[in-house]
């Protein structure tokens, strides 16, 4: 399979991440904290409210090959909703994958599900690929409300156009299952740029539900980042996976 073969290769042009080491299994919404149980056989796990975030043998996905990834189906009746931060019209759950292989461990950040965006599913398919799994990112994690495209749109607001999301509506690239966003004939005037990727139609909201490239939160002020090598002419493209939650910059200088 793919993602077992390939994924070890997988390179960005520029990635975004933050280094954390993840010693506990942080019950988001409880805000209680549960040592992670290293007893459990190796392979990759769901946990949330359900299990009280302790991983379990009913919680193990499968690897899928049509896919390129590990695959679980989460019953949505599982999930456990709260209001938002940004505010009581957007309900937001959340659940972790643990991967856990040969000494090593992997444990994501916690990942929100905009219940409202689900509509009448009943599950949530939730993906990932441990090869680039990061520790306390939601990158190599992702889900199937996040690949709803013809519901709820992605935008990248920035100083490229003055943060406004209506001026950098993503496009759906269904060959791919890529979200994309190209800024033609930028004129780059100093090397780092800050952006954020949001929902468009929600002006930044729910927070939660922002992906800045370090975890989903746009809330707290966290902004993503790309640097140019000097002043000059770029076409730039924007690209996010919402099937394992990778963002990246790519630049063209004309």
């Amino acid at each position: 399979m793919i993602f077992l073969k390939n994924l070890s290769k997988f390179k960005t042009t520029l990635s975004i991440t933050v280094p954390f080491l993840v010693l506990f299994i942080i019950g988001t919404v409880s805000s209680c904290m549960k040592v992670l149980n290293l007893q459990i056989p190796d392979g990759v796990y769901i946990v949330g409210d359900w299990n009280e975030w302790v991983p379990t043998e009913n919680d193990k996905m499968t690897p899928s090959a049509s896919e390129d990834a590990y695959v679980f189906e989460l019953p949505v009746a599982s999930i456990t909703f709260n209001p938002s931060r940004s505010g009581n019209e957007f309900s937001i759950g959340y659940y972790k994958v643990i991967y856990k292989q040969g000494g090593v461990t992997k444990v994501s950040s916690s990942i929100p599900v905009w219940k409202e965006n689900l509509g009448s599913d009943t599950k949530l398919t939730i993906y990932a690929t441990p090869t680039i799994m990061k520790n306390g990112l939601a990158v190599g994690v992702g889900d199937s409300e996040k690949m709803k495209s013809a519901q709820k749109s992605w935008s990248i607001g920035g100083e490229i156009n003055n943060w406004n999301l209506d001026q950098g509506v993503m496009t759906w690239d269904a060959t791919n299952k890529v979200f994309v966003y190209e800024k033609t004939n930028f004129a780059g005037q100093k090397k780092e740029y800050k952006f954020k990727l949001s929902r468009t139609d929600n002006d930044w909201k729910p927070w939660e539900m922002n992906y800045d490239g370090k975890k989903y939160d746009a809330g707290m002020g966290q902004d993503a980042s790309f640097t140019l090598p000097e002043s000059g002419t770029y076409d730039l493209k924007f690209t996010y996976d919402p099937k394992f939650s990778i963002l990246t910059v790519t630049y063209t200088k004309k």
